[in-house]
């Protein structure tokens, strides 16, 4: 009788066994090795389709289910391409000698009841995610590169300590490197982790936070790295310290100046240079508008109680709106340097003066020609009934009026007053 039906249905018995999953299975089998040629097929995966913001969120992805902040996104993307390319994932075990294992890997039998390796590849990360953030990313996974090495697949991170002894970090994935030496990134917040959220995808993104110590301009270590000093690195992985000179002699304008520099292979001219600047300030200032959305309705659905630190962690904008701020302020920079070398005449003469009329902090209501020059160039309608230009935008922050705490109402948030504002605990 087992014989017959294994001839009757050989169909069902093979697709049987192609979904048991063994005793004890590596995450994934790894044929391949790290190298120069794999880590540009990386880079030019990243600037792919296949690299998109509901790569963790769609019903559709094979990777459906991974929960990830900023550092779990930059393992889950590196993870994700070794596994469709057969090539080794590792991770120093932050449990390190107590656990018996120095390092965290595709090899690991930990995830054998996940299913397949796609979903078990799901399982090792939400796993990392709860063992590993972006200190240990920073310390111990990924190392500096020299800034003409920089490509698509290697990390920004920052980090800035804040009041009480708590500190902000972040982790952005480089997902392109544009033309012209900006850059296009793709990442997680701590909100996108709570709501399981899509990720965040930003073009021309300006980065603000100079690099220091270990946190700036980086990439994975390969895995036959890990454990080994720096000085035994192939010089082709383009290890180097450099960045860390650079900005503290240039710096946090100036480095990122030079880094544009560097990385472009295509010349701006003045009014170019000044529309992308613009184009980026516009993009952060709507950006936040969905931030402050995600604290707001977090605030509603607690019933307005204080929120505790994760909570603030995650729906607070301490470091977007430095952020915004700075992207103002490298939009006047740049206006400011046209006017002292005499090359205002190159730049539209009705564009500058929007610009001046930006620089100058416009209230909206003074002038209403003026105010649709300016909405012309870029309206933020952060609620129904209100949207204002970058004139208007300015004076705010100016003025700190913005509030950047979670437990601030709309109105407070978006700097229409700054009564009121709430007495909940500020973290940091």
């Amino acid at each position: 009788m087992k014989i017959a039906t294994r001839l009757i249905f050989p169909c069902l018995i093979v697709t049987f066994f192609a979904f048991v999953v063994p005793a004890e299975a590596k995450v994934w089998q790894a044929t391949n090795n790290w190298s120069l040629d794999w880590e540009k097929k990386f880079s030019n995966w990243m600037t792919s389709q296949k690299v998109n913001t509901t790569i963790f969120t769609s019903r559709n992805s094979p990777y459906f289910g991974i929960k990830a902040d900023c550092a779990d996104a930059s393992y889950a993307l590196r993870a994700i391409f070794s596994l469709e390319n057969s090539l080794p994932f590792t991770v120093k075990n932050p449990s390190g000698a107590r656990s018996g294992y120095a390092t965290l890997n595709n090899d690991t039998s930990k995830f054998d009841k996940a299913g397949p390796a796609n979903k078990r590849l799901v399982a090792l990360i939400n796993y990392l995610g709860d063992a590993v953030g972006t200190e240990h990313l920073n310390y111990h996974d990924t190392v500096p590169v020299k800034i003409e090495s920089i490509a698509p697949g290697m990390l920004f991170t920052y980090k800035i300590n804040g009041r009480l002894g708590k500190s902000i970090r972040h982790s952005y994935n480089i997902k392109d490197v544009t033309p012209t030496g900006d850059f296009d990134v793709i990442y997680a917040t701590q909100a996108i982790a709570k709501k399981g959220l899509p990720l965040n995808f930003r073009e021309g993104f300006a980065f603000s936070n100079a690099p220091q110590t270990v946190w700036g301009f980086k990439r994975f270590k390969w895995p036959t790295l890990i454990n080994e000093s720096v000085s035994s690195y192939p010089e082709e992985f383009g290890y180097s310290q450099e960045q860390f000179q650079l900005s503290e002699s240039l710096g946090a304008r100036g480095f990122f100046r030079y880094v544009k520099k560097v990385l472009q292979v295509n010349d701006q001219s003045a009014e170019q240079l000044l529309r992308s600047k613009l184009n980026t300030l516009c993009r952060a200032a709507n950006d936040r508008i969905e931030s402050v959305n995600q604290g707001v309705e977090h605030h509603r659905q607690t019933g307005g109680r204080c929120m505790n630190y994760a909570d603030f962690d995650a729906y607070s904008t301490p470091s977007r709106d430095k952020s915004l701020l700075n992207d103002f302020e490298n939009l006047f920079y740049e206006m400011k340097d046209l006017e002292q070398t005499g090359l205002v005449g190159e730049v539209d003469y009705a564009f500058w003066d929007s610009l001046k009329e930006i620089r100058s902090g416009l209230r909206q209501g003074q002038d209403s020609a003026l105010d649709r020059e300016l909405l012309g160039l870029c309206s933020i309608n952060y609620k129904r009934g209100a949207t204002i230009h970058l004139g208007e935008l300015f004076r705010r922050i100016d003025q700190n009026l913005l509030s950047s705490h979670p437990n601030d109402e709309l109105a407070q948030r978006w700097g229409e007053t700054a009564r009121n504002r709430t007495r909940c605990k500020a973290w940091y």
